[in-house]
């Protein structure tokens, strides 16, 4: 008997401590959700991430497009000129922005980016009505999904988010209508999202929020890899830059104040030397200006040492833009022509046809008679007219249009001969006997730069390479999607037949070669070149 009470006390005991254990376990589990209050529903709210708009309503007018400045070319020494290109970063690119060069594919939508972990951020729920609910703050951490208990019914959702995880003091206790931020000084990456959504009883509830920057960003690069490193820049500053700017939560539009003045805002660099700089983001309050100007003093090159301004610019509120200035040759005389100072290349975000920074680097590749260049995402294989664009010559298409055009097979033979044993583009500065061509590396013996031929000089020119002629071995797509053996090793060059039609510069050569490795044969519609323009 005494062994029958043990073995029932012992049974007893054991499921005593399974209910404490399981109950321990659901009151635990329940104490990182929000508590559902008798008669509410749970509304999950999904941090999805940022993005810049190429649009933003201002208050008392339509919503507006960010238009840009397709690019503004400027004179800078007797040598070399400076494009500028001025464009909302985060425009989507047409299809046919899938060019690609040997740099890879550009993307074709905006990227999403995702909310930094530390973000400060706050979610109000308000009625219909506009009448405040409630309204929560947060610190972003990875995977975070807030939680909103909330009576099942149509509400107004409100997202606030500062990229500098400094949010402005908010009262959100007050009818939505009457919540006007006015924010001091562009100093802050203030993000909002706004959505209506009705919260269903019985079923989950998801808000999915992607916050919207609503003060404009301007980003500013200078590449001067055609004439050298950037020695030192001056002060930098972009105009206007407006005092105050009034941000209603209902809606997101923007207003200025009366007592809002006009000023002007430095950048600053993270690096102020080099072939290309780059500054620090900046935000600014433009007040959509179509006469915004950016100003730097004493930009220093090489041994040359100017200002530079840049005038008449569109910006937007709300709107990431990307502002490059591009020093490139003004062209290169040699062989009684005026050649371009890079290869062709068309950047269909801006549609604009131009040339590369620097001859060293490759340009688009393009079949004979077409104007839009070859695809590299393996859907262009020969030449379609319904991806590469109407018949005639890309090279007249380059602002101003008319000035530059596809060279000759005349011209290049000329160019040939002029830098022949005997000819008068000749220096004969190390051989007497030899061309003035040679085959070599950019920079004359590192990987770190392309393979190519130099015209009108025995030997690699050094430093004083930007004078020069340099016709990179890109290589072509003969027939082909993926890149073939020549790229990299030989240079394809169209030109225009003497006779019609279209013929090809061949060049070919190891480093250290002297350049007799050219010639010119007839070029094949299915292949896709580099292309050299000369001017008219």
């Amino acid at each position: 008997m005494k062994k029958y009470f043990i073995e029932k006390n012992i049974r007893t005991g054991f499921w005593t401590i399974f209910v404490i254990l399981v109950a321990t376990f659901f009151s635990c589990s329940k104490e990182n959700d929000t508590p559902i209050e008798s008669g509410k529903t749970i509304v999950k709210i999904n941090m999805g991430g940022t993005n810049f708009g190429t649009d933003v309503v201002k208050k008392g007018n339509t919503q507006q497009s960010a238009s840009r400045l397709d690019h503004l070319i400027i004179p800078f020494t007797d040598k070399f000129d400076i494009v500028a290109t001025w464009r909302p970063e985060n425009e989507p690119l047409v299809n046919r922005a899938v060019t690609g060069r040997k740099d890879g594919l550009m993307a074709a939508t905006p990227v999403l980016t995702p909310l930094p972990v530390g973000t400060m951020y706050s979610i109000a729920a308000y009625s219909s009505t506009g009448a405040y609910v409630t309204h929560q703050n947060y610190t972003y951490s990875a995977g975070q999904i807030p939680e909103l208990s909330l009576t099942p019914g149509s509400y107004q959702f409100i997202v606030v988010a500062s990229g500098s995880n400094t949010l402005p003091t908010i009262n959100f206790n007050q009818p939505l209508s009457n919540i006007n931020l006015d924010v001091q000084n562009a100093d802050m990456d203030f993000m909002y999202f706004k959505q209506t959504m009705a919260v269903q009883s019985g079923q989950t509830n998801e808000l999915n929020v992607v916050l919207k920057h609503l003060f404009t960003q301007v980003i500013l690069t200078l590449n001067t890899a055609a004439i050298g490193e950037v020695g030192s820049i001056g002060q930098a500053t972009i105009t206007p830059n407006y005092s105050v700017l009034s941000v209603s939560l209902a809606d997101g539009s923007l207003s200025y104040p009366p007592t809002s003045t006009s000023g002007s805002k430095n950048f600053t660099f993270a690096n102020s030397t080099g072939e290309v700089v780059v500054s620090n983001p900046v935000f600014i309050f433009p007040n959509n200006t179509a006469a915004a100007s950016i100003a730097i003093a004493n930009l220093q090159i090489g041994d040359i040492t100017k200002p530079l301004t840049l005038s008449n610019l569109p910006l937007l509120d709300g709107v990431k833009y990307k502002l490059e200035f591009v020093i490139q040759a003004a062209g290169i005389d040699i062989g009684n022509e005026i050649w371009s100072g890079g290869n062709l290349v068309y950047d269909a975000a801006d549609n604009r046809y131009g040339f590369t920074a620097s001859d060293n680097d490759y340009g688009d590749y393009w079949f004979a008679g077409y104007t839009l260049p070859k695809l590299l995402d393996g859907t262009n294989q020969g030449p379609d007219a319904t991806i590469n664009g109407a018949a005639g010559d890309p090279c007249a298409l380059v602002a101003p249009a008319g000035t530059w055009r596809l060279p000759t097979e005349a011209e290049t033979t000329q160019l040939i001969d002029r830098t022949g044993p005997n000819g008068a583009d000749n220096p004969h500065n190390i051989n007497a006997y030899d061309p003035a061509r040679y085959v070599d590396t950019f920079d004359g013996g590192t990987s770190a730069t392309n393979l190519g031929m130099f015209f009108g000089v025995q030997g690699n020119p050094g430093a004083t390479r930007h004078d020069y002629l340099f016709c990179v071995y890109a290589g072509a797509y003969h027939n082909e999607n993926t890149p073939g053996p020549t790229i990299g090793r030989e240079g394809n060059y169209l030109l225009s037949g003497t006779d019609g039609g279209y013929r090809e510069l061949h060049l070919t050569g190891a480093a250290g070669d002297v350049g007799y490795g050219i010639n010119i044969g007839q070029a094949e519609a299915n292949t896709a070149y580099q292309i050299r323009c000369v001017k008219q």
